[in-house]
């Protein structure tokens, strides 16, 4: 099955526009947790390659513990990015034959390890980190959460600089310290000067991005450091570490305030902390509206196996008319994030194996239809507790109407098994919670709400149907008609 595809093109402009403000180097990208912020960084710069390269870094991928220097990892994601844009940006020759990855090696290794401990095998695709010895670079990559096969480049001129090192060439350890003087920088910070350099060789006429992406889901103290240390760098410098033209930070703004004033106390200054994080103002991304006019598509769009439930979730059908009116609902009010909405696209649901559904003329068919809907969008929520959750928020602010949902024939299919009498006689209402059910012959389910309540009528039994687990039947016997 084709994958979703989300349109950026409504906010496209907006963000490209907001990036090219004057002196806008640093931007806080924020928007709720799952609700498709990467999914749109992703499309934006891969649509506009000839304008931005971008360096997209994941931190909370790191296998960090406290003591650890995350921004030394950094330094080597953004190393590791560098080698995927180009494989030979570290074979250049600039001093005296050595080559840059020679350069940074030693320094690192010397800063660290003894350069004469060097006795681990290299890395191929077929082997694991927890298989090998761990050698600097190897324990240093092993942290980054990448899949191998994005570190063997690195690996590669790592062993490359172990041969050339062990053949024992007279002076060469000396050779390399004064290669690195010559650069006027210190050995300890090699890799970052060797970043900022290569960085602006890569990126040509283009504006280079540094991307964090998730920042609010890593420990605080590393999210707090690494800010600190980014915006020091600023501060002294008045440029952007590693001189990235912008740096993108990308989180929750409210949940990182939260978390500023658990650590810190909520009498501490927040956004005068924060302030320096953005150049101009955080850049609030709401998809909604590109989102919402999916809804139908992504619903039609689900993993289904059984064939005699391919009408019911296509246009006309009845799962598809339910989710899609819940779906809309829960975007609007912020209660449902794309990860949610795609789950039942990305996922076989055990309710739409084959075999899941079969017609029967003796059971309440439609009632089954109904239950399949209901455990599908429990499922897309998690469980039962967090849809009902979610079906209040909707209720007490509906944001989707949709003219064609059935409410009167799914109010009819949850009447019987919440043993609510389903009215028989013309002028004789059946009362349940303050609404009115009455026999109107001229609605094709034979029945009408009082005050036209129905679509209210409707989302209260929903809560109370799925608060007493009428959805789950515990045998075919429960559909008989």
């Amino acid at each position: 099955m084709t994958e979703i595809e989300i349109p950026i093109e409504t906010i496209k402009g907006k963000f490209d526009s907001f990036l090219d403000t004057e002196k806008n180097s640093r931007v806080f990208f924020s928007g709720k947790f799952g609700i498709g912020k990467t999914y749109f960084l992703n499309k934006f710069f891969d649509s506009l390659k000839d304008k931005y390269e971008a360096f997209h870094l994941y931190p909370v991928n790191y296998q960090i513990s406290n003591n650890e220097d995350v921004l030394e990892l950094i330094k080597y994601d953004i190393l590791v990015e560098l080698l995927k844009k180009n494989q030979d940006i570290l074979q250049e020759n600039k001093i005296e034959g050595i080559k840059d990855s020679a350069l940074l090696f030693y320094s690192w290794c010397k800063k660290r390890f003894s350069l004469n401990s060097f006795l681990q095998s290299t890395l191929s695709a077929g082997e694991s980190y927890a298989e090998l010895s761990i050698d600097p670079i190897t324990n240093i990559l092993g942290k980054l959460g990448r899949p191998l096969k994005d570190l063997l480049e690195i690996d590669k001129e790592f062993q490359e600089f172990k041969k050339e090192y062990k053949k024992g060439e007279k002076g060469l350890a000396e050779k390399y310290t004064e290669a690195i003087k010559t650069k006027s920088i210190s050995e300890t910070d090699y890799l970052s000067h060797l970043l900022k350099e290569k960085i602006i060789q890569q990126k040509g006429q283009k504006k280079s991005v540094l991307i964090l992406d998730d920042l609010d889901r890593i420990d605080p103290g590393h999210i707090f450091r690494i800010l600190n240390v980014l915006s020091a760098y600023f501060e002294k410098e008045n440029e952007n570490k590693f001189g990235f033209d912008l740096i993108i930070i990308v989180g929750d703004y409210t949940n990182l305030k939260h978390i500023f004033h658990h650590k810190y106390g909520i009498e501490t200054d927040f956004y005068g902390y924060v302030d320096k994080f953005f150049s101009v103002a955080p850049y609030y991304f709401d998809n909604r509206k590109a989102v919402l006019d999916m809804v139908d598509e992504i619903v039609k769009s689900i993993k289904n196996e059984e064939p005699n439930l391919k009408d019911a979730i296509q246009d006309s059908g009845y799962i598809k008319y339910f989710l899609a009116y819940i779906f809309s609902n829960a975007i609007g009010n912020h209660s449902m994030t794309l990860r949610e909405l795609l789950k039942a696209t990305k996922f076989q649901m055990q309710e739409l194996k084959k075999g899941s559904y079969n017609e029967d003329p003796f059971s309440d068919n439609f009632q089954k239809i109904y239950d399949i809907a209901v455990n599908i969008a429990i499922n897309s929520f998690s469980s039962p507790e967090v849809f009902i959750e979610k079906l209040k928020k909707i209720k007490g602010n509906p944001n989707e109407s949709r003219a064609r949902m059935p409410f009167m024939r799914f109010i009819k299919t949850m009447l019987k098994p919440l043993d609510i009498k389903i009215p028989e006689n013309d002028g004789v209402p059946v009362k349940w919670q303050g609404y009115e059910l009455n026999v109107d012959l001229n609605d094709h389910e034979g029945m009408s709400v009082s005050n036209n309540n129905k679509e209210k009528m409707f989302m209260d039994l929903l809560i109370e149907y799925v608060e007493k687990s009428k959805y789950h039947k515990d045998s075919y016997r429960e559909y008989e008609n």
